[in-house]
Parts: C-alpha cells; sequence; structure tokens
C-alpha cells in the first residue's frame, strides 16, 4: 500500500508538471498589445499585437492585367527571430503571401495551389534588409520581367523568375502576426498601400520620399486598391484612403485569427533542425508519463494490461492538452504532437519494472528514514 501511494503521488506530480509546461502560461484572452503612436501616424505592435480586415481584400476581376506592388513604412523593434509583419489569407491557401522578417533579414514567400490542390511554396530573401529601431520603406513591386525589392527607395534585390499577382495580395489582411502561427513581431507600422499595378523606379523613390518627409502631401494612387495612412490616432479602426480596401479592426484581445485545431501531421511537417528537436522534446517529455503510470498500474494489473492502459493515458492526456492549447495563442494544437507523446509513453510504459520501481522506492525510504534518525537529538 505504501508502494502504492508513493507511486500514486509520483504521476500525480509528473502529469501535473506535464500540464504546467504545455499550458502555461493558461490565457486564452491575453490583451492585443497595439497602440497608436503619438509622435507621428502609425501603431506600435508590442510583442503579441495583431490587426486584421474586417473584410477581405479582393482582386479585381475585369483587370487583365497582373502587374501589382505592395509598400510597407516599418520599423522593427527586434532583430532576434521570425515574425510575421504581414499576411495574406483565404481559407483554400492559410499561407498565400507572408512578409517576415528573419533576425534583421526579409523573408518574403508565396503559396500556389496546383492543379491536384497540392501546395507549392516560393520564397525569397534580402539579407540585412533591417536595423533594430530604423524606421524603412519597403516596396515590392512586381510584373511581366520578374521582381523588384527596394530599400528606402534604392533598389535591394531584383528575382527575374519571382512573379508576384494581385491574386496574391488579396484576401483577408493579418498585421502583426501569420494568420495561422503565432510569428508576433514587434515594431511600429506607419504606412500600407497596394497596388495594382508595377510601380517604375522613378514612382518608388518620389514615394519613398513622401513617405518620409514631414510635412507629407496626398499619397499617389494611381491604380490603388487599398491605402492606409494610420492618421486616426484613437479608436480600433484603420481606414482605407481607397474605397475598394477594406476597414482593418485592433481586436482588444490578441489572437492567432485562424489557427488550425488539431493539424494534420503533413502540414506541420518541416525539414529542420527545428522540428525534429521538437519531435525529440515530445516524446522524451512523456517517457516518466509512461513509466511511473505502468508502474503505478502493474501492482494490481497484469503487465500487459498496465502497458495498455499507461498508452491509453498518455495520448487522451496529449489529446486533451492539444484541443486546450487551441485556444491559448502562444500554443499550437496538432496530431503530430499526439502521436510523439504517445511513442514516449509507449516507451517509458515498456520501460518500467516493478522489481526495479520497489528497489528505488525502498531506497528513497530508506534513505528518508535514515535522514530522519540522523536529525533526531540524541
Amino acid at each position: 500500500m505504501r508502494e502504492k501511494r508513493c507511486l500514486g503521488i509520483f504521476c500525480s506530480v509528473v502529469i501535473i508538471g506535464v500540464l504546467i509546461c504545455t499550458l502555461w502560461p493558461f490565457n486564452p484572452f491575453p490583451s492585443n498589445r497595439v497602440k497608436w503612436l503619438t509622435e507621428a501616424s502609425g501603431i506600435r505592435f508590442s510583442d503579441q499585437g495583431v490587426v486584421i480586415s474586417k473584410s477581405p481584400l479582393l482582386a479585381s476581376a475585369a483587370d487583365t492585367n497582373n502587374s501589382c506592388s505592395l509598400e510597407l513604412l516599418l520599423q522593427p523593434a527586434e532583430i532576434r527571430r521570425v515574425y510575421t509583419i504581414l499576411s495574406f489569407y483565404v481559407p483554400d491557401n492559410p499561407r498565400q503571401f507572408l512578409v517576415r522578417q528573419w533576425t534583421d533579414g526579409l523573408l518574403v514567400s508565396r503559396s500556389v495551389l496546383d492543379a491536384r490542390n497540392k501546395t507549392k511554396t516560393e520564397k525569397f530573401d534580402v539579407d540585412h534588409a533591417f536595423q533594430r529601431g530604423e524606421l524603412r520603406l519597403l516596396t515590392i513591386t512586381s510584373g511581366p520581367n520578374g521582381t523588384t525589392v527596394y530599400l528606402n527607395g534604392r533598389p535591394a534585390r531584383v528575382l527575374p523568375r519571382f512573379t508576384i499577382s494581385k491574386s496574391d495580395l488579396s484576401g483577408q489582411i493579418v498585421m502583426g502576426t501569420s494568420a495561422v502561427d503565432y510569428e508576433p513581431w514587434s515594431g511600429e507600422v506607419r504606412g500600407l498601400a497596394i497596388y495594382s499595378r508595377e510601380l517604375t523606379s522613378v514612382d518608388v523613390l518620389a514615394h519613398y520620399e513622401n513617405w518620409s518627409a514631414r510635412n507629407r502631401k496626398p499619397l499617389d494612387l494611381e491604380e490603388a486598391i487599398a491605402s492606409y495612412e494610420f492618421s486616426e490616432g484613437t479608436g480600433n479602426e484603420i481606414h482605407s484612403a481607397v474605397a475598394s480596401g477594406p476597414s482593418l479592426e485592433i481586436p482588444r484581445n490578441f489572437q492567432v485569427p485562424y489557427k488550425a485545431m488539431l493539424a494534420s501531421p503533413d502540414k506541420e511537417f518541416a525539414a529542420n533542425r527545428r522540428y525534429m528537436v521538437d519531435l525529440l522534446l515530445n516524446i522524451a517529455g512523456f517517457v516518466p508519463v509512461g513509466f511511473l503510470v505502468c508502474a503505478y498500474l502493474e501492482l494490481t494489473r497484469s503487465r500487459e494490461r498496465a502497458i495498455l492502459y499507461a498508452i491509453l493515458a498518455g495520448g487522451i492526456l496529449s489529446f486533451v492538452i492539444e484541443v486546450l492549447q487551441a485556444y491559448i495563442p502562444r500554443r499550437g494544437s496538432g496530431m503530430t504532437d499526439i502521436i510523439t507523446n504517445t511513442i514516449g509513453t509507449a516507451l517509458g510504459a515498456v520501460l518500467a519494472r516493478p522489481n526495479l520501481v520497489r528497489i528505488i522506492l525502498r531506497k528513497m525510504d530508506s534513505d528518508i528514514c535514515g535522514e530522519k534518525r540522523v536529525l533526531q537529538p540524541d
């Protein structure tokens, strides 16, 4: 009975520890850290901030010219990891177009659905595009001859084989994080404009001079489909200077707008070191759960049943955690973790041996008793 009580305590401690590690901080409704600038027109994102368009930005079907341009006036606050500055979301293609900051570099990606509804991702990067605390005008123009990236009105990279269409720059606008992943960006945004034409180098330089001027003139809105100067200064709505552009909203609470619940393993897979480390950690983290639960159950059940019930308990615990994580912005929810957690539980259950557990418990008990005798006065 004493062994069973001790094992029960250890099991409870390990399970509580797993819940704390996977769910902390359990805050499904954190404050949205977006504030208006007081010294200039713009908004500031602080760690966890998001802005979402109230309706999708639509590409005109009547416009056969597929050239487009994107302008973004911003000032990063950090250059440490990967952040998503701007994304365009559509249900069929959640990662349709992403503008991200990778340390001090720019990373732009577009996802295209092929005839078999498979997603193909194309991307490019620009090294040393950003500096912490420095205001930059990022301009991306695309036409029949490819894409050109400008920084502060000057060409930074030319990509003849990479093209962006107006349909890529359509859908739900999400700023400050990815529409489907927790990748919060910190910094200031002071302007955003989207055009249905390829801006010339002369246009880009003229726009930069206007964006950076103290006494800013009205923006050149020729063939613009959305333009935001962030000049409201108060409230939770940001209006477009072009009628076709939807208003942007600053929600009261931070959220990853379209985060998946129990995402499938094929959608979570990534061929990189971080993904492999996460797999190993998820397996290792549940080995103690399987070991202790199986050892506890073996005191009253056969070894085969104890292993089976321990694996089921680990799988159910992981399932509950992943469902709860879908409501926590900082956490992801996916089937991959359930699979790896269950494997870890199974490994721990197989390693559990009643005799080994009894030896450990007796050793601990004798050490505790010996320590008590030493502490007793003569």
